[in-house]
């Protein structure tokens, strides 16, 4: 079966972030950068097109409008783009925001490259995605069902986690914080959550997404 291309948009008005990011994502045959945009408003108007990415790289702030706001627009005019909110100086209120917009939130530095790499490639769900709707209160904990200890048996599905995804997954498991799970591995916040909507992605269980952020 012939791998998907995953098509990739960057709006950032730091030209040579573009450009060092670029050949980053380029490294890995499956991602093709499908044009770069210095302000939130050049790649909107591009939305008139009928070719469109499926992932879209933003930085939180621009020229001519905040990168939360450039990611409202896109989701309005085509919600199914999938949007990663990029940031040098990540901060709880707007990694509140790109939650609201099911967006990813990443931190910009070295550490990041094969995190960004690795939301894009999973980015965009197979056929055989499956998903689980949990009616469940807003007050519902990850003490109050058991699904992860069900973890042994879904070898297949585990041994496609990376080491980080595995070590949070464990940490949430007993019963730690986002917050502390940050502090222990010495990543932010944002970061810890993105490890867990991937790996939860891969164990095609992504809608228990809020339970576990509770």
């Amino acid at each position: 079966m012939k791998s998907q291309i995953i098509k990739v948009s960057i709006i950032d008005d730091n030209k040579s972030f573009r450009d060092s990011l670029k050949l980053i994502l380029e490294e890995n045959p499956k991602i093709l950068i499908h044009g770069e945009y210095e302000s939130g408003r050049s790649f909107i108007d591009s939305l008139k097109s009928p070719f469109q990415p499926d992932v879209c790289l933003i930085d939180v702030i621009l020229n001519d409008m905040s990168g939360l706001e450039c990611a409202k627009r896109i989701k309005t005019l085509k919600p199914g783009i999938h949007i990663v909110i990029m940031t040098s100086y990540p901060d709880s209120a707007s990694f509140s925001e790109a939650r609201k917009l099911n967006a990813d939130y990443i931190e910009k530095g070295q550490r990041s490259s094969d995190l960004i790499k690795e939301i894009i490639i999973s980015s965009v769900p197979s056929n055989k995605e499956k998903i689980i709707s949990l009616q469940s209160e807003s007050n519902l904990k990850l003490g109050h069902i058991d699904f992860l200890n069900k973890l042994d048996t879904l070898e297949k599905q585990l041994s496609e986690l990376s080491n980080a995804q595995l070590k949070v997954l464990k940490l949430r498991k007993e019963g730690k914080s986002i917050k502390e799970i940050a502090e222990i591995l010495n990543v932010e916040q944002g970061t810890v959550y993105t490890h867990l909507r991937r790996a939860l992605k891969k164990l095609d269980i992504p809608n228990l997404l809020d339970i576990i952020l509770e």
